[in-house]
């Protein structure tokens, strides 16, 4: 049986689509963020924008915030955390710290409530569509939640135990950052040999070369369409959580650091806001 609604805090790109998803599915969704314009649009969605996060006590509350620092801010510093009754369930989809997962899942068992992380793979166009992967810090035995992220999410991935889904998420945008860099730099330089962009990446979708990164922005490269379905700027943050995940657990990862460097070559070139495709700016027109 579905909840009689759920709470939404954070409604940035992916609080809006999911916010999207929920509402088309019936639920009554309630939201929150410090922006009053994304306040704004969704409620021209049909959010019912909560007064504060004293308002916020769904039996299933998401977060969909920038990093994980933020996360422990608004449960524990904000007060979220106090607001929310015994038996409530808190979703976080935040791309984050394991570690921080793993505390605030602890903390709030203690006050009865359940915290699990559940991050998402697929740009909030994606989760707009339902076509989102959820990666959850949690066993698939657990029901109270699982038509909450059907409701957002075309595959559901059980890791286990908390932070896993933080975990997992960081090793997918790993190799999808990798990808998208790899293919901006393959563009780039077909470019700059004389070859037509929109041609080579009909070769590479045609080749062994080719990943589901080029269908889902290649063309954003090639026109040059950065509009942001997720932002440079936030990926260069995941990079940065990938980059010290790989110093705490002993692996190497060179290319990582080099994709480091580019990201923020792009970012000091001022894409930062753009979309993850004008990564090929920095191949375009950064040093040779």
């Amino acid at each position: 049986m579905q909840p009689s609604g759920v709470s939404i805090v954070g409604l940035g790109l992916v609080g809006k689509a999911l916010s999207q998803r929920l509402l088309a599915a019936g639920y009554a969704v309630t939201g929150w963020d410090t922006s009053e314009t994304a306040r704004a649009q969704a409620s021209a969605l049909g959010v019912t924008v909560a007064p504060g996060l004293a308002a916020v006590d769904a039996p299933v509350v998401l977060l969909s915030l920038p990093d994980s620092p933020t996360v422990c801010q608004v449960l524990w510093e904000e007060g979220l955390a106090g607001a929310l009754p015994p038996g409530a369930v808190v979703l976080d989809t935040t791309t984050g710290s394991v570690q921080d997962a793993v505390t605030n899942h602890q903390r709030l068992a203690v006050r009865g409530v359940r915290f699990v992380d559940v991050t998402l793979s697929g740009s909030s166009d994606e989760i707009a569509r339902g076509e989102a992967v959820a990666l959850i810090g949690d066993t698939e035995a657990e029901a109270s939640y699982r038509a909450v992220v059907k409701a957002f999410a075309a595959r559901l991935f059980f890791l286990g135990q908390a932070g896993h889904g933080c975990l997992a998420k960081l090793v997918v945008n790993h190799v999808m950052g990798l990808n998208r860099a790899a293919l901006a730099e393959g563009l780039a330089l077909g470019e700059k040999a004389g070859l037509e962009p929109a041609k080579v990446l009909k070769v590479l979708q045609g080749t062994a070369a080719y990943s589901r990164v080029m269908d889902m922005k290649g063309q954003r490269m090639v026109a040059g369409d950065y509009t942001p379905a997720s932002r440079i700027r936030q990926h260069a943050k995941d990079v940065r959580l990938i980059l010290d995940l790989a110093a705490e657990v002993g692996a190497r990862t060179p290319l990582e650091e080099c994709h480091a460097a580019l990201l923020g070559e792009a970012i000091a070139a001022g894409w930062g806001e753009a979309d993850n495709a004008a990564l090929i700016e920095a191949f375009r027109h950064g040093k040779p």
